[in-house]
């Protein structure tokens, strides 16, 4: 069962962080099993709820585990497992670390792992530190930009990776070990239905270290 926290337990450091990210809501249905770019056209998504500008979700790597917040209020945590590299942000494509930083549920779309809540990462911020240490290229910062600012996913081809998201485990019993590409693995399908329920393009994530 998910923790439930005591009321009036609140991550205030977290609000200024998740203040910034605005409510995007671009959708694709594309599997996950077999991935494809979704489209760069702001507002196309057939998602019919409105946004829950109160929700938000923040992720603590180092305690493995995920924490729903509801006005900057934690009300449930779920365990999670991350990559075989946990410690420190992405840096590059393949190098199976989650990242940190804010970002936002960009796409909602069916996987052969359960589901998947499609991240944007990497962000601007990623993006720009990258572009001027020389791990992008010039092109490769354009295209992520130009992919955020119309409110869809940034592609997952360049130097950085991406294709990062929540998920769940297919394997049955669930892995409880580290053992994703970089993503955030829920370990109990129940879990993952649960945010299912919650979760929707536009809702703004924190990943933590």
């Amino acid at each position: 069962m998910p923790q439930r926290y005591r009321p009036g337990f609140t991550l205030l450091p977290l609000i200024a962080l998740l203040a910034g990210c605005a409510p995007f809501l671009a959708q694709t249905t594309d599997d996950g099993a077999q991935v494809r770019e979704p489209s760069a056209e702001a507002g196309s998504s057939d998602e019919t709820r409105p946004l829950d500008a109160t929700l938000a979700i923040a992720v603590f790597k180092e305690k493995r585990e995920l924490v729903v917040l509801r006005n900057g209020v934690a009300e449930q945590s779920f365990p999670v497992q991350l990559g075989p590299s946990p410690f420190g942000h992405k840096q590059i494509r393949g190098d199976r670390r989650t990242p940190e930083g804010t970002y936002r549920i960009c796409t909602i779309k069916p996987s052969r792992f359960l589901s998947f809540f499609w991240l944007s990462y990497p962000n601007e911020k990623d993006a720009l530190e990258a572009l001027e240490e020389g791990r992008l290229s010039g092109d490769e910062y354009r295209r992520i930009v130009q992919a955020l600012e119309s409110g869809a996913c940034p592609p997952a081809d360049t130097a950085l990776g991406g294709l990062v998201g929540i998920h769940g485990d297919y394997q049955d019993p669930p892995r409880y070990y580290d053992w994703t590409e970089g993503c955030i693995a829920m370990t109990r399908k129940e879990d993952l239905m649960q945010l299912a329920s919650l979760v929707q393009p536009g809702t703004p994530v924190v990943i933590l270290p």
